[in-house]
């Protein structure tokens, strides 16, 4: 099993040392994703699964060309911890859905990666689009993610609607 390290966070009863690096010398925030939901309100929280420093992560569906699995997501933000068996590309996209249900996760118009991968919704309230979420990239490999809220998405949504100035001949 491939763990990028959460079989050492799932037997660390202290989890202060662990999120230190996660907060530029143990000071600043922590931000621990207690609810997480699909595009149709889908819990997608794993209170059976492995735990990352004793916290339930987030399930979701990953596939890649052939290959396919539950992939389980470390619930800290920032930490790029998560629990998987399959031999997935790195730099390659994925299709992302809700591992009961099969259905995609919400693309995030607007929004993509350096790399070409695109931003897909996990949603933090049960309002769904008129909240807060976390933005993953469908880019195995590529651990940038964001928490976005309502009036960044308004942002977003704003300005691939904004004409295209037109630039001054010369």
């Amino acid at each position: 099993m491939s763990t990028d390290q959460s079989n050492e966070f799932d037997e660390r009863s202290e989890t202060r040392s662990r999120l230190e690096d996660l907060t530029e010398n143990g000071k600043g925030f922590v931000v621990l994703v207690t609810r997480a939901f699909g595009p149709n309100g889908e819990d997608l929280i794993d209170e059976d699964g492995p735990k990352f420093s004793g916290e339930p992560g987030i399930r979701i569906h990953v596939e890649q060309g052939d290959k396919e699995e539950d992939v389980l997501l470390s619930p800290f933000f920032g930490d790029p911890s998560k629990v998987w068996t399959e031999e997935f590309e790195e730099g390659k996209r994925c299709k992302l859905t809700v591992p009961e249900t099969g259905e995609e996760l919400d693309e995030i118009p607007g929004m993509t990666s350096e790399e070409g991968g695109k931003y897909y919704a996990i949603y933090l309230t049960e309002d769904l689009g008129d909240g807060e979420l976390v933005a993953v990239n469908d880019m195995w490999g590529n651990y940038n993610s964001r928490i976005l809220s309502e009036d960044e998405l308004l942002g977003l949504y704003a300005d691939m609607e904004a004409p295209d100035e037109e630039q001054p001949s010369e």
